[in-house]
């Protein structure tokens, strides 16, 4: 260190510079004491979060699950087929027999047409027994309890008419009806006045729904 210099005494400029090495040691303390407690006691900067730049994942879609079963519908059966040979005899389940009034209504004294129709309604072809022998118009009281009219009593019953019946085809066989009654034989006939009556057909012995008609 350089030696003090100066009008004072030496002692004088020691003691100074002592005093002046004692305050730059406090000034450095309390310096050091200040920054501290700033940084001790300062809020926290937050910290700011970056965007991400991958995208949201979509929600899952949940799995649903069928208890079905996924086995194709069975292929539908053949058509019935023909066996070799003729055609078998029609069963009665078969055969539809239709009982037809041309006219509702009728004014008395005036002829009504009946008509049986005959039809196969299975599925392949028969053979049936159609012939006038066992064709029969019956007419009856509404209540079908009286017999009145049958086409047999007076009409000739002989003859045989085998058919093979396709599905679906149609026979049909008519006659007109003098409005009168009739008994077997064709002995007595009586004419019949006005009132609601009925009317059925039959095929060897396969009775059809009656239908009533009316005579004014």
């Amino acid at each position: 260190m350089t030696e003090p210099t100066g009008p004072h005494p030496r002692s004088v400029y020691w003691r100074r510079r002592a005093l002046a090495a004692s305050g730059s040691v406090v000034a450095l303390v309390l310096a050091v004491w200040l920054v501290g407690a700033l940084i001790g006691h300062g809020d926290a900067a937050p910290v700011a979060t970056q965007p991400s730049s991958r995208p949201p994942e979509p929600p899952a879609t949940p799995v649903v699950t069928s208890s079905s079963s996924t086995t194709p519908p069975a292929p539908p059966p053949p058509p019935p087929t023909l066996p070799p040979g003729p055609p078998p005899p029609c069963e009665d389940a078969q055969v539809a027999v239709v009982a037809e009034v041309d006219k509702p209504t009728t004014p008395a004294g005036r002829p009504v047409r009946f008509t049986i129709v005959i039809s196969n309604t299975g599925p392949l072809p028969c053979a049936k027994e159609i012939g006038r022998r066992v064709r029969e118009l019956v007419v009856t009281s509404v209540d079908g309890v009286t017999r009145l009219w049958s086409s047999n009593d007076c009409f000739v019953t002989e003859g045989s008419e085998v058919r093979v019946m396709q599905p679906g085809e149609r026979f049909t066989y008519g006659l007109q009806w003098a409005g009168g009654t009739s008994e077997p034989g064709c002995r007595k006939h009586s004419r019949l006045g006005a009132g609601d009556y009925l009317l059925t057909a039959l095929v060897a012995g396969k009775a059809s729904n009656p239908v009533i008609f009316r005579v004014t």
